[in-house]
């Protein structure tokens, strides 16, 4: 298992610096999510939520915590930390994010997503502050990632190559599932 020094100098290698000014990517829209990794059980969990199906995009979806960026935010790091403390009730400070993983494109939405990561200790116990979320998902870091495989159901949907994760009865697809293979490629060679 990777402790947390390790994990870190892993996805060092794959982490970016976010760009400082928001560039437009018409007619995309932009958003970011955060990726939390934390230890509070010991060995590294990940924080994913479901999404309310009552939601009028990506309803009943597993996900990252984020959302749209809107102009109070300073920047997409500012998103990705607002959307999580209104969803989950989790305060990341712009200090404790390392970077950002490749940016990824939704499927059917239209969003331009840049996925920041961060890497606790222990956290505090999630509470769902706002209707977007129905559950919070913690889950194993990888055990989740030992779950990948092709997603056959929406490969018509893309040229490239998609691929989903499953935790209990869930499956995770779409833009969290390419960032999870991200993720994936990075650090499941490296454990013992």
């Amino acid at each position: 298992m990777l402790n947390k020094e390790d994990l870190y100098f892993s996805l060092r290698q794959i982490l970016s610096q976010w760009p400082s000014q928001l560039t437009s990517y018409p007619p995309l829209r932009m958003a970011s999510v955060l990726v939390i990794i934390h230890y509070t059980q010991s060995s590294p969990q990940i924080l994913l939520t479901k999404r309310n199906s009552t939601l009028k995009t990506h309803k009943g979806e597993i996900a990252f915590p984020g959302g749209a960026f809107s102009k109070q935010d300073k920047s997409l790091c500012d998103t990705a930390a607002r959307e999580t403390r209104e969803e989950i009730g989790l305060i990341i400070e712009q200090k404790d994010i390392l970077g950002s993983l490749q940016s990824v494109r939704t499927l059917t939405s239209n969003f331009f997503i840049i996925p920041f990561v961060t890497i606790q200790e222990r956290i505090l116990e999630p509470q769902i502050l706002i209707n977007e979320v129905q559950e919070v998902i913690d889950a194993p870091l990888f055990d989740l990632l030992d779950t990948q495989k092709i997603d056959l159901e929406h490969q018509d949907m893309s040229t490239k190559s998609l691929y989903e994760f499953t935790y209990g009865n869930e499956v995770i697809w779409g833009a969290t599932a390419r960032i999870l293979k991200e993720l994936h490629d990075c650090l499941c060679s490296k454990r013992e």
